[in-house]
């Protein structure tokens, strides 16, 4: 039996955002710097949050189950919000999907540096003996900056009616489900061991507001706190690359957004259109051609990108100093 703690009117949420959603949501503020890995990645949802910002340059997913893989390849590579954004991102940003083991050191990702490891409902779907490996794995030899582990609480079951003696776990793979304070001792444990400070925060508030028993999940951000030098040997496996895509960004160099900003936005900035034009303005305007468009520098974007667009595109020309000429017409 699987627990769809959203439809069990459990919760409150004037937003009516589910469960996994709120929990997405407040893992935002604590996601800093350019490079993130996100172990358990499932079918790609926290990754295709995490591609809306324009903050990181690569963003990568590890997870041992290939069907959900080819999933997250589809929902990263067809979502349609990436051309509503490319304009606004400057450079280049890398999703990156592997297939693997969460347990196994890999030096494909150790050569990566990340910043930042998520594990999002993840350490419950592996058996108990199997977390100091895990451990050793992400605080050890991966050791990034941050560490965001996220898993289920156990002291808010009491809130799932569906739960008694014979299913006590909210989700049948779960291999067991932390109290709050089981999960206070082992994340402090983690963190004495390999220099981490530790602070916890939730997600799921019960809709009467009551947090005697917690939030239905539980969140633990480590932050490293000291530079170790650990010495792991890694495992002689391959990762299995899924995905290796690009994000649309605007690549153009400063000097051609302003060339396109201006040729675009002509009419705008042309002094031929301002009603506030002065006596010298009104005679050089006289002089023209009527091709020819003036406009104020002072008035322009990106004006520091001026002398450069000029050497690359032949339509324009300083003129007396404050002037930009713009030939529409260049026969």
């Amino acid at each position: 039996m699987e627990i769809k703690a959203y439809e069990n009117d459990i919760f409150y949420d004037n937003m009516g955002m589910r469960l996994w959603e709120r929990r997405h949501q407040q893992l935002d503020k604590y996601i800093e710097r350019d490079k993130i890995l996100d172990i358990g990645c499932n079918d790609g949802k926290f990754i295709q949050r995490l591609a809306h910002s324009l903050d990181f340059n690569l963003i990568a997913g590890l997870d041992i189950d290939l069907e959900v893989l080819k999933q997250a390849t589809d929902n990263l590579v067809y979502d349609q919000i990436q051309d509503c954004l490319r304009s606004n991102r400057k450079t280049e940003c890398w999703i990156k999907l592997f297939n693997g083991n969460a347990l196994k050191k890999y030096d494909q990702l150790k050569q990566m540096n990340f910043d930042i490891i998520t594990l999002v409902e993840v350490v419950e779907h592996l058996k108990l003996e199997q977390l100091d490996d895990l451990c050793e794995n992400v605080f050890g030899y991966l050791n990034p900056w941050r560490i965001i582990i996220t898993t289920p609480n156990s002291d808010f079951n009491v809130y799932f009616k569906q739960l008694n003696p014979k299913f006590i776990l909210r989700h049948p793979d779960h291999k067991f489900e932390f109290s709050q304070q089981e999960f206070q001792e082992w994340t402090q444990a983690i963190a004495l061991k390999y220099h981490y400070s530790t602070i916890y925060d939730g997600v799921g508030q019960h809709k009467s507001g009551d947090l005697t028993n917690g939030y239905a999940s539980q969140i633990c951000i480590f932050t490293k706190i000291k530079d170790y030098q650990y010495h792991f040997t890694a495992d002689q496996e391959d990762l299995q690359l899924i995905l290796h895509h690009c994000l649309p960004y605007d690549s153009r160099s400063n000097e051609q957004k302003l060339a396109d900003d201006i040729m675009m936005n002509y009419s705008r900035f042309s002094l031929q259109n301002q009603s506030d034009i002065d006596d010298n303005e009104y005679d050089i305007l006289s002089t023209l051609d009527d091709y020819d468009i003036l406009i104020r520098i002072k008035d322009l974007p990106r004006s520091e990108y001026l002398e450069q667009m000029i050497q690359k595109n032949k339509r324009f020309t300083i003129y007396q100093n404050d002037y930009l000429l713009l030939k529409l017409n260049q026969n």
